[in-house]
């Protein structure tokens, strides 16, 4: 019988195992839903209003709901690990891409400030990630590095966006 660890450092998927296909875990599958509430929620504002500003709204909507999703993919494409920690971050990523979801029907009004906050943290939550995948593997280092300080450059934009009024902020 094997056991599993609690913690487990991440590891780098090697070249051979790219070949086969990684699947899915239950928990990856629920995070993938909360994304689908979140674009279930841009549907359904684009569906009251198909006019070209309803359009504009929902593509400028989409793109940081889409690479919150594409970040949290990409990272987990590259580096394997299903510890404790990893699900820790993951539930914490959670919260965030909920509260994403909850602020998107006023996301370019009164609940501006909430959606930037949760994607800052989304992005915050990331750059724990690569952080946490660089100091167990020096050879991937140099690129979580340059992935943690364009995340945390983000993650800051995103928050600086608070203090401005509409139109600046967006």
């Amino acid at each position: 019988m094997r056991t599993r660890r609690l913690v487990t450092p991440p590891r780098l998927h090697p070249e051979e195992e790219k070949e086969r296909e990684r699947h899915a875990t239950w928990l990856e599958l629920f995070y993938d839903l909360i994304f689908v509430v979140a674009i279930a929620q841009l549907a359904n504002s684009l569906a009251r209003n198909y006019s070209p500003t309803g359009l504009s709204r929902f593509g400028l909507l989409f793109i940081p709901v889409w690479w919150a999703w594409i970040g949290h993919t990409f990272y987990l494409s590259r580096f394997d690990t299903d510890d404790l920690g990893h699900r820790l971050i993951t539930l914490a990523q959670m919260v965030f891409v909920t509260s994403l979801a909850v602020h998107i029907p006023d996301a370019l009004g009164s609940s501006a400030r909430g959606f930037a906050l949760s994607y800052a943290g989304i992005r915050a939550i990331l750059v724990v990630q690569y952080l946490r995948a660089g100091r167990h593997i020096p050879a991937a280092r140099p690129l979580t590095t340059r992935y943690a300080l364009g995340f945390t450059m983000a993650a800051l934009f995103w928050v600086a966006s608070i203090f401005f009024l509409p139109p600046t902020r967006w």
